[in-house]
Parts: structure tokens; sequence; C-alpha cells
């Protein structure tokens, strides 16, 4: 298989690379990213924009609506740069949220919220995890649905943990159950019904506990809007970790080659070499996995298989990777004024997003079995 990027690919890989090197320098990091985590929403809003103003919110979105068009592997390499960076900003979920709105809502749905989210002024978020339940495809949340005006609305009920983003966000995508088997909820964040409670994760970032009492929303798509939904979110959290594995091992890799002991680089060290070589093909792993797994997103093609080796590879060896290159800096690994401290957090955060690696790995043996 051949995964080297086409021209439109490569040139959004190196515009979301330059635009967030830009932000975040060396030496400016340290200062903006502690300046946003300090703030009550972990939100970068000038970077945000300036992402708008260069059209990469909305690069896998319709022509029609503003975006750019592309696909899967656009929005990944968006997302890698994100990573890269640990750039703190709702990316991931308004952007797979607003893809699934692309892909699966009516004309007015996407008239109606998308053009915002080009422009970045309207934030999406999702809400698909449930307390000590990891059946993702078959949600707890109720939804029950009356016809109105063209398309389904009614009434939300359930609860949702894990929700990133609520307090920023003016729309939610919620998983529910229907009569008709699972849906996609499309709900307005200041609708009445919603309570939360909200607390910092692994890598400071707020997350809302969400309970949802007769909230009013409306059904986006049918059946496979659900998957989705589920697929690219999986697809961008393995995205994200593989630009923050990468930027961890090339930190390291800098740190080791001038970090002298007994008069010589730590690099030249064998054990050090080894342990670091095995990084390399961790982070290889995650590479090949998620690019082959938004591959087939943006072909149409299955791509469950491909997701769940991918979210593994981005949870357990990505664990590995975190926990190498914190061993090999020694101390400076934890220094709020060095960088890797950061990288180590978003990638506890993100190993752990939407289950960890046994789950991955629980799901894959399910579908064999199959």
């Amino acid at each position: 298989m051949d995964f080297t990027l086409d021209e439109e690919q490569q040139a959004v890989a190196d515009l979301a690379n330059q635009v967030f090197a830009d932000a975040l320098a060396p030496d400016l990091q340290t200062q903006r990213l502690r300046i946003v985590e300090n703030t009550e929403d972990w939100f970068d809003r000038d970077l945000w924009q300036v992402l708008a103003d260069a059209g990469l919110l909305g690069i896998a979105l319709g022509v029609d609506v503003g975006g750019a068009g592309l696909d899967a592997v656009a929005l990944a390499l968006l997302l890698r740069a994100q990573g890269a960076h640990v750039a703190p900003m709702p990316l991931l979920p308004s952007a797979v949220a607003s893809l699934v709105v692309d892909r699966h809502g009516d004309d007015t749905q996407r008239q109606t919220l998308l053009p915002g989210v080009v422009a970045g002024t309207t934030i999406l978020t999702v809400a698909i995890q449930e307390l000590l339940d990891d059946r993702l495809e078959e949600p707890s949340c109720s939804f029950m649905a009356e016809s109105s005006d063209g398309y389904l609305t009614g009434r939300l009920t359930g609860r949702k943990v894990v929700v990133e983003h609520l307090d920023t966000a003016d729309y939610l995508l919620i998983t529910a159950s229907t009569a008709d088997g699972p849906r996609v909820i499309l709900v307005n964040r200041s609708s009445e019904g919603i309570a939360a409670q909200t607390g910092p994760s692994t890598r400071l970032q707020p997350l809302s506990d969400v309970t949802f009492t007769d909230a009013p929303g409306q059904v986006v798509g049918g059946p496979t809007a659900v998957t989705a939904l589920l697929d690219h979110l999986r697809m961008g959290v393995c995205a994200t970790q593989l630009g923050v594995t990468e930027r961890a091992l090339a930190l390291t890799a800098e740190y080791t080659s001038t970090r002298e002991q007994f008069g010589r680089p730590i690099a030249t060290f064998q054990a050090v070499g080894q342990r670091l070589a095995d990084q390399f093909v961790n982070v290889g792993g995650i590479r090949l996995a998620t690019l082959s797994a938004a591959w087939r997103l943006a072909n149409n093609r299955d791509a469950t298989e491909d997701l769940l080796v991918a979210k593994w590879w981005a949870s357990e060896r990505a664990t590995d990777v975190a926990n190498a290159t914190q061993h090999v800096h020694g101390g400076m690994g934890v220094a709020t004024d060095y960088p890797l401290h950061r990288y180590t957090l978003w990638n506890k955060h993100l190993a752990m997003s939407l289950g960890a690696g046994n789950q991955a790995l629980r799901g894959l043996g399910a579908l064999l079995a199959e």
C-alpha cells in the first residue's frame, strides 16, 4: 500500500503545520499554552480564528457550505498537526461532528450549522460515552421522536460522560436509542433540560458529566450516521495521538543528542538507542494503522478492523512511547518549562479516549469471531 500524500493532502499538511508552528513556536509555546490552560474553557480562540481564516476548519466539508470538499485523510492530517503542537481547542469534536452533519444531515441542518463552523463562529461537540458502559454502539440514552417540519424532532433523556468543550459548544451531537434503533441527535447547547458537572482531565481540559432531561433535539441522518460518528472519532483520536507521539519522540531524539554523560551524548549509549529504536517502531505502527483507517474512510470502505487496530496502537504502544520518552529525559521530562510533559499528558488522555487498548482488542476479537 502506498500512503504517499497527493498534492492537495500535502498542501493541507504543510499549511496546518505552518499555522500551528507560527502560533506555538518553541520560544512562545510554554507561555501561550500556560495562559490558555489557566482559562476556564481551555480554548485558544485566537488560533482557532487563524485556522478558520486559513480555510482549515472546513477542510472536510462540502464546497456549498464554504468548505474545501476534501476527505478523512485531510482531516487526519489537520488533527495530526494539532497533536504535534498540543494546541488546546475543540478541533477534534467539532470537526468530526460537522463532518457527520455534512454527510448525513438534511439541507436545513447543513446550511444552519456548517457555514458558521467554516467561519469559526459555530462550535460543535459530541456526547457518546456513558458511565461504566463501553458499548458505544448501544447507547442507553433515549430519544422519543415525533415527526415535525419534515424531519424527526423529539426529547432526549439520559446521561453522557467525558463530554469535551461543553461550555464553548453551540450544538451537541449525541448518540441515543430510538424506536428505530440508535440514532445521532442534534441538541442546541442553550436548550432546556441540560445539566452538567465539569472537572479537569489528565491534560487539564474541562470534561463534563451531562444529564439530559427531556431536552429538545432532532435526528441527524439514519443508522449509518452513528457508525460514521464513531468511526471518525476513533480515527481522529488516533490521528491526534500520531502527532503527539511523533513530536515527543523528536524532542527526545534532540535532547539525547545534546545531553552528555561521561563526556559523550547519551544517545550513543546502547540502552538508550535500543529503547528509542523501539519507540520509532511504535510510532511507525501508529502512523501506518491510522493512515490506513483514514484512507478507508475517505474511500467509503469498511474501516472497522483498521480503526480497532489503530486504536490499540494509539493506546498501548503510545503509552510505551510516553513512558520511554519520559524515562530517557529524566527529571527534565516533568519540568513545566520544558515541553515534553504536555505531550505525556496528552498521550495519557488520548490513550484512554473512547476506551483503552483492551477495549479495542476486545472489539477486534469480537469482529474476528464473527
